[in-house]
């Protein structure tokens, strides 16, 4: 009996510590399990914090660039109110260009650059002019005319304009209309002479009366003042 009794002793201690390392497993797990949430817990406060601080930190050169955007316009005002005041000289360039280009025959490159010359300068006297005879070789004879005598307008003692008027009348048929205009070159510029004895577009001129006399004078104080143009 007494083996029995030892051995059923035996037995029980060693469920009983069995039993007790298990347990302590368990509890181990539940320790861990605990662990774990904490530092998780921990971790996503950090991220929040971090979030909130990236975002702080992006929005402040925002708020920062502000007045700086102000004054990127100020100094753009400034540089088109200084191209605003210089336009005669963006003008004259793109004048230049348009000479170049009617020189060569590109006539509505040309005519394109001109226009945009005048839109800086609309009292560009040569560039109206030399539309203008872009005009007449373009046929469109009404802008021509106008040019012409716009230019006159602004420059009352202008040869040219009123050469080019008598070329573009007498191109019309507009006989009297360009003896007129002719008279007021010669008036000018006695050089004019030699401009109207060997130009085609005053074809319809020759021939008359008028045109071989005003060919023909060397007195420029025997011509009579034509009326104004309008």
């Amino acid at each position: 009996m007494s083996h029995i009794h030892e051995a059923l002793k035996k037995a029980q201690k060693e469920r009983d510590v069995r039993h007790y390392k298990y347990h302590g497993i368990a509890s181990a797990a539940g320790y861990r399990d605990k662990s774990f949430r904490s530092k998780a817990a921990w971790l996503a406060t950090f991220i929040l914090i971090l979030v909130a601080f990236t975002s702080y930190l992006w929005l402040i050169p925002k708020t920062a660039q502000t007045p700086g955007f102000e004054g990127t316009r100020s100094e753009a005002a400034l540089s088109q109110t200084s191209s605003e005041s210089e336009p005669a000289i963006n003008a004259a360039q793109m004048y230049e260009q348009a000479r170049r280009l009617q020189k060569k025959g590109h006539l509505r490159e040309a005519k394109y650059l001109y226009e945009k010359a005048l839109k800086l300068d609309p009292d560009h006297v040569d560039a109206l002019n030399n539309l203008g005879v872009i005009n007449i070789s373009l046929t469109d004879y009404a802008s021509a005319q106008h040019n012409f005598e716009k230019a006159i307008g602004l420059r009352p003692d202008y040869v040219d304009a009123y050469y080019n008027l008598a070329c573009l009348h007498s191109l019309k048929g507009e006989v009297s209309q360009s003896l007129a205009h002719l008279k007021k070159a010669i008036l000018l510029d006695q050089s004019v002479r030699s401009w109207a004895r060997t130009d085609a577009d005053l074809e319809n001129l020759r021939g008359t009366k008028e045109f071989e006399e005003l060919m023909g004078l060397h007195d420029s104080t025997r011509i009579s003042q034509p009326c104004p143009s309008q």
